[in-house]
């Protein structure tokens, strides 16, 4: 099975845990993605923590990957419910599937891919997300390169 890192950076205070960002890394590649207010807040809105990139998380899980989750708290209150979070959820989940699966990678525009999302999708059960480029340093074309470089791709 092939192995992703999957660091989820974020905010813990008063037993809430609020995601930001989370950067995946293999082959010595990584890519930090930014979440929007909108991703942020569905967890809000489902009272899961990991709602925000329950998407991402299912498409890598259902495309072959190994995750090596760990958790960045950026600003904790280093509570004891904030190190318990941190003990359940720093984890390796399995992927479902012995090889890796594609992975349909898209432009949201592809008449003009440097002004658009990153829209991805798994094979099988058709599991999405969007990557919202605009906050990123790199253009969206590179994003994507760099996705495809660490999802094998290629």
């Amino acid at each position: 099975m092939e192995k992703i890192n999957l660091a989820i950076e974020g905010d813990f205070d008063c037993g809430i845990f609020t995601m930001f960002a989370v950067k995946l890394s293999r082959n010595e590649r990584s890519l930090i993605i930014f979440l929007t207010a909108e991703q942020t807040n569905l967890a809000i809105e489902y009272d899961d923590a990991f709602e925000p990139i329950m998407g991402l998380l299912n498409i890598l899980l259902e495309s072959g990957f190994t995750i090596n989750q760990t958790i960045e708290i950026i600003n904790g209150d280093d509570s004891e419910e904030q190190m318990q979070f941190l003990q359940d959820f720093n984890k390796i989940d399995e992927g479902w599937n012995e090889e890796v699966q594609p992975i349909n990678l898209s432009f949201s525009d592809n008449e003009n891919p440097n002004n658009s999302n990153i829209e991805m999708e798994s094979t099988g059960d058709g599991y999405t997300f969007t990557i919202y480029t605009e906050a990123n340093d790199q253009t969206p074309s590179e994003l994507m390169d760099n996705l495809k470089f660490i999802l094998a791709q290629n």
